[in-house]
């Protein structure tokens, strides 16, 4: 699994533009079901600034952090259809889509070449959206690096992770970095070194954004809807605005509203808005009554339900400015 990031103090690492954008976007629609295609449509175009694609399912690790410490990744690799991909994609060039497209989810991203293949598509189809990747790091080096941006990735997340079951070790987190370092081979600076929590290069190749970074995961992690054991006793009474901003597509299709959600775990099956085989229109599902439903339950003032209780992960704390106007949106909903 390469885990979707946070920085020290916890923001979430989205496109920079969500910052800006995520709050002026909010409208009533969000929250009522937009039936008619051209509406989704619309309302996708004006919202997503993420689109999470899980290309394979294969991982080569069992961190104890993530749900593929008791799930298993490791035993095969299912590829996500290649016809399903292309009509991702030219569904989002259909809305001349310029934001950020990321390749993680629970697999390794580099661990099957065809991510080269698949980076490159996007590339031609999409040319104004940006290309992110995470990655263990354990599949690369120069030249894979250079292959990467070769068929478009210009941006690239380098986590640094220690044994399946080992805990943050700063000095540990340190040499495990070092060594990427040294497999790589690319110019690089020190940004971040706080011993027990963080730790963290930027690397520098032509105009490609490269972050390595170690992060301590039991201060820092979430529980991933309850799968790993992280912040368990937390209750969470902040908004999230994840699911208004971006979409999370797993390698058989189905869409999640959550980068904590998995469609292959029993216990999130009730959160999974729908599958791409079955209903291919990627702005319907966005837009569907279930995903309108699942946003609204997330702005409401105190402890959230179901999977999102314990959730420690991308907390908003609004001005008193944005608590009237979520509390304005819910409203409309009523009359609705």
């Amino acid at each position: 699994m390469t885990t979707p990031t946070s920085m020290p103090g916890g923001s979430t690492n989205a496109p920079a533009a969500v910052g800006s954008q995520r709050w002026a976007n909010l409208v009533p629609e969000h929250l009522v079901e937009q039936p008619s295609p051209e509406r989704a449509a619309e309302l996708f175009k004006r919202s997503v600034r993420l689109v999470e694609i899980e290309v394979f399912s294969y991982c080569n690790r069992k961190c104890w952090f993530c749900p593929n410490a008791t799930h298993d990744r490791i035993s095969s690799n299912t590829l996500m259809p290649a016809e399903m991909y292309t009509s991702i994609l030219a569904q989002l060039a259909s809305i001349d889509y310029d934001g950020g497209i990321t390749y993680s989810r629970y697999n390794e991203p580099l661990a099957d070449k065809i991510i080269l293949e698949r980076i490159a598509q996007a590339s031609r189809m999409l040319p104004r959206a940006q290309l992110h990747s995470n990655t263990n790091g354990d599949y690369l080096n120069h030249e894979y690096v250079e292959q990467l941006y070769a068929a478009g990735l210009r941006n690239l997340n380098i986590q640094i992770y220690l044994g399946n079951n080992e805990r943050y070790d700063h000095a540990k987190i340190k040499a495990a970095g070092e060594r990427t370092l040294r497999r790589v081979q690319l110019p690089h600076t020190l940004v971040s070194d706080i011993p027990g929590e963080w730790y963290e290069h930027r690397l520098h190749y032509q105009d490609m954004a490269i972050r390595l970074y170690g992060r301590n995961f039991e201060t820092g992690g979430t529980s991933r809807a309850g799968e790993v054991p992280i912040h368990l006793g937390y209750r969470r009474t902040s908004p999230c605005l994840i699911p208004f901003w971006a979409v999370y597509i797993d390698h058989d299709g189905s869409t999640v509203p959550c980068c904590n959600f998995r469609s292959d775990i029993p216990a999130h099956a009730e959160y999974v808005i729908g599958n791409l085989a079955r209903q291919p229109d990627l702005f319907l599902q966005y837009a569907s009554r279930f995903a309108a439903d699942f946003r609204a339950s997330l702005i409401h003032e105190g402890v959230k339900q179901g999977l999102c209780s314990n959730c420690h992960f991308a907390e908003e704390r609004p001005t008193a400015e944005q608590a009237v106007q979520l509390a304005g949106l819910l409203a409309t909903r009523s009359l609705r």
